[in-house]
């Protein structure tokens, strides 16, 4: 059997092909052990009813069996492959001489001493590839044509094994060796055919268990794969997630919602529907972050961030652009919605301001408003416009909202404003 590990791949491989084909021909010969055995059992129980078989074949027999059996322990000290095929080629010649043997001392020209040859034939090409098979069958039809020319020439004794006459049906001893011969060849061919296919079930099954194994292992790779990539796509939203956020209020920050007003103006230009923009920022907020601290300046932060939560829709985008300023991206809104939207903000600034304080000052905001398509059509430009009008709230008392001028309209700029004081 030849070694399917090249000499780049890892040692306990090829250590393990090794042990492979150590076990199967030490089962190979524990097999032919047993059938040298049934015919040595044979020519006992012929031996003991009187109708014995020449005792040299029971001297090939023996010298076969221990051969085997050295085999057999020679087998457990083999280094690598390439002995292992030496060894057994050494067991063939071997092989071909016992059964050369037994063909002569059997008659040379007689069904039995073809049976012989046979075996040799079955039993050595377990392990042998094609080639190697051919090989040894033309050695052994050279050996038996080698055997028959020098005994029809005289070049050997011959030998008589059963009397070949016309009346040799009738002789009891040439009747019961032959249908012994017979049962003993049947048996051992049938021993041999199962033996085999027990091999190769043996290995089928082997084979389908490492498969299935396999096909677990695979399996659960696969599953390991998708829960990897679950927690890596997890892992991925959170840490883009992380990236757009602002960590002390949790609303978007600069980068994050400057990028949504992009993408919803893209929209809103495709689609030809309002956009709103709404920039907030806290009324005197540095006063009362240097007079109370930063830690109520932080909570400030976050009750406005509260408040834009609570009074804005699903569909809003809210975020942080540094310091108390906070930028509203409305879509599908008018001017008019985005005064409601500051409304209700500052309303709920005025009802939860008051009572979870402790007195401590709580600043109101001013906002500003820009209307696409009506004020801009670029997002700085709207951030722009929105900025000037939450700055012209703040200057004209805060606690306000200003709508930046409608250009197509410049007539009607500034008269659909109004302003709300708490």
């Amino acid at each position: 059997m030849t070694s399917v590990i090249g000499p780049s791949e890892p040692r306990a491989a090829a250590i393990d092909v090794l042990a492979l084909s150590k076990r199967q021909h030490r089962a190979f010969a524990l097999a032919r052990l047993v059938l040298v055995g049934l015919f040595i059992g044979l020519w006992l129980v012929l031996f003991a009813v009187g109708f014995s078989m020449p005792y040299a074949f029971v001297v090939i027999l023996c010298t076969e069996a221990a051969t085997l059996l050295l085999y057999r322990l020679l087998l457990e000290r083999l280094p690598s492959e390439r002995w292992l095929q030496r060894l057994h080629w050494a067991l063939l010649v071997s092989e071909l001489g016992f059964h050369t043997a037994i063909v002569y001392y059997l008659g040379g020209l007689n069904w039995l001493g073809a049976i012989a040859y046979i075996y040799a034939v079955m039993f050595a090409t377990v392990f042998l590839s094609l080639r190697q098979a051919v090989v040894f069958t033309a050695a052994v039809i050279a050996a038996f044509v080698s055997i028959v020319t020098l005994d029809a020439t005289g070049q050997i004794p011959h030998q008589w094994y059963l009397e070949q006459g016309p009346d040799r049906f009738r002789d009891t001893e040439f009747v019961v060796t032959t249908s012994a011969a017979f049962i003993g060849v049947i048996a051992t061919v049938t021993f041999w055919m199962v033996f085999i296919g027990g091999e190769v079930r043996r290995e089928r099954d082997e084979a389908l268990r490492a498969n299935a194994q396999s096909a677990a292992a695979q399996e659960q790779l696969r599953l390991l794969n998708e829960e990897l990539e679950k927690k890596v796509e997890e892992r991925t939203e959170a840490l883009l997630k992380r990236a757009e956020t602002d960590q002390l209020t949790g609303l978007l920050n600069r980068g994050a919602v400057t990028r949504r007003l992009r993408e919803m103006l893209l929209h809103a230009q495709r689609g030809g529907r309002p956009l709103a923009v709404i920039l907030a920022d806290g009324d005197k907020f540095k006063a009362c972050n240097d007079v109370v601290g930063h830690h109520h300046g932080d909570r400030i932060l976050q009750f406005f961030a509260r408040a834009f939560s609570d009074k804005s829709r699903e569909t809003d985008y809210i975020g942080r652009m540094g310091g108390d300023e906070f930028l509203l991206v409305l879509p599908d809104t008018d001017a008019a919605g985005a005064i409601r939207v500051c409304r209700r903000v500052a309303r709920y600034l005025q009802k939860n301001g008051d009572s979870s304080w402790d007195g401590l000052p709580v600043p109101a905001l001013s906002f500003g408003i820009a209307v696409f398509p009506g004020c801009a059509s670029d997002p700085d430009e709207l951030i722009q416009v929105a900025d000037q009008a939450m700055y012209r709230a703040k200057r004209e008392g805060g606690d306000c909202w200003r709508l930046g001028p409608d250009r197509s309209e410049e007539s009607e700029a500034g008269e659909v404003e109004a302003a709300v004081r708490r």
